[in-house]
């Protein structure tokens, strides 16, 4: 469950899929424009049988502008059976060249007569592209485009599955230890993030009737849901209650993808609802694939924290303070967010955390951390104070002789950093700052 990405993020996803003898890891991976050319190819790493993984690549790509053509390179480590498939809306092209970038093999649609050509996984059309073929270990180069040169079908997401074996193997990572099939046992995404919850990398199973639930809490307000993907999805949200409030099949959101999906729901009243997630149904079977789904527009749910902060600081209401939400007796972080307080450091803020008990942990850029130890968020929480100790220069969590030489070294000077009682300069009083609280560590 991840409630706070930006949107597609760069960043490597594994997901162990089973414990058998070889491990099937799928890795996501971003296109990263500019691909256009074998030399600028994205290399997206070792694919099939390395060790003791099987090495699955999911890459999450895009074909625009006009004319658009990405390229990837891939490492296969030993002789065997590969796929390359290209799941989309549109009409795509695929081709496997050599280390050169001769070419090797190309697909453009299916071929009913030839299992080996054509994308086998999805339903949409025969124009899903795909190769299956036997390749030696090497290197490899592999292109994407689109089969029109110009005009809004030659513009379109897709998603690319690079994987040995000749047959794709399935797996939601949000039913890793269960389904999320039903309401009862619909994936909690429970109170939502601050400003947007991000799905990623959801998976609809290929020619099955798979629903993907999802529960979410918010407050009273809108709600926005979208999908983003190379799939054709269909998207209904329901109240608590199970009652639909809400469906939509296609919508124009994504230039790139118009077979996606969007709800918006205004004056909901607080509370839980339902989002699901189905493939379209094609006539051979219902549309399938990875995609993401993006929740904005609602106000979450929150548990008010106020207090005091106490600091030695000239004008207080300019220090950003920093709040960790942790496990309690431990350094386990729940949550963080920034807050600041008003001229005499008092502090409105909040947490989407709504029951048990927690530490809470409050520091300065240049002080040591206080915390507040074993607070019920069951309800609103009132009089929280912090009385922090300052000169905490270097961030370590005691005033010692480090932060004596930053000091040292910035005095005279307007650094901000280092000017611990915020009146414009680093001099004496930042020096006694340091002294007076000289051998102090933090919570």
């Amino acid at each position: 469950m991840i409630k706070r990405l930006g949107v597609l993020a760069t960043a490597w996803l594994m997901l162990v899929l089973s414990a058998s003898a070889q491990t099937t890891l799928i890795q996501f991976v971003n296109e990263q424009e500019i691909n256009d050319s074998t030399g600028l190819a994205t290399d997206i790493g070792v694919v099939g049988v390395s060790g003791s993984q099987r090495i699955v690549k999911i890459v999450r790509g895009l074909i625009n502008p006009d004319g658009d053509v990405d390229w990837f390179r891939v490492q296969v480590p030993s002789n065997g059976t590969y796929t390359v498939r290209v799941d989309t809306t549109f009409d795509s092209v695929v081709s496997i060249h050599n280390a050169s970038g001769t070419v090797i093999e190309e697909n453009d649609d299916d071929v009913p007569s030839n299992n080996n050509l054509g994308n086998r996984d999805t339903s949409f059309t025969n124009a899903d592209s795909g190769i299956t073929r036997t390749l030696n270990a090497g290197t490899y180069l592999i292109q994407v485009r689109s089969i029109v040169p110009a005009g809004d079908l030659a513009r379109f997401r897709y998603t690319l599955r690079i994987f040995d074996g000749s047959s794709f193997r399935d797996s939601d990572p949000y039913e890793a230890s269960g389904t999320n099939n039903t309401f009862s046992t619909a994936t909690n995404i429970a109170n939502l993030a601050d400003d947007f919850t991000l799905i990623e990398n959801a998976f609809l199973t290929y020619r099955q009737a798979d629903l993907d639930h999802y529960r979410i809490e918010i407050g009273n307000g809108n709600l926005t849901v979208r999908t983003i993907g190379a799939t054709d999805t269909i998207l209904t949200v329901y109240n608590s209650a199970f009652s639909p409030l809400a469906t939509n099949d296609d919508d124009p959101h994504d230039p790139f993808n118009p077979f996606t999906s969007r709800v918006s729901l205004t004056n909901l009243p607080a509370g839980i609802y339902f989002i699901r997630v189905e493939g379209f149904g094609y006539a051979g079977g219902p549309a399938g694939g990875w995609y993401d789904v993006l929740i904005t527009d609602y106000t979450p749910v929150r548990r008010n924290l106020t207090g005091r902060v106490e600091l030695n600081h000239n004008a207080i209401q300019t220090v950003p303070f920093e709040m960790k939400i942790l496990q309690p007796g431990t350094n386990t972080l729940r949550q963080q967010r920034n807050f600041s307080t008003n001229s005499a450091g008092n502090f409105n803020t909040y947490t989407s955390i709504m029951s048990g008990t927690v530490d809470i942990a409050v520091k300065a850029p240049t002080s040591l951390v206080r915390k507040v130890r074993n607070v019920s968020l069951n309800t609103d929480v009132s009089g929280l104070v912090f009385s922090l100790i300052n000169g905490d220069l270097n961030g370590d969590n005691v005033i010692d002789d480090a932060d004596l030489l930053v000091v040292l070294f910035n005095f005279g000077s307007n650094n901000p950093n280092v000017d611990l009682n915020g009146d414009g300069v680093v001099d004496d009083a930042d020096l006694l700052v340091v002294l007076f609280n000289f051998g102090a560590f933090g919570d």
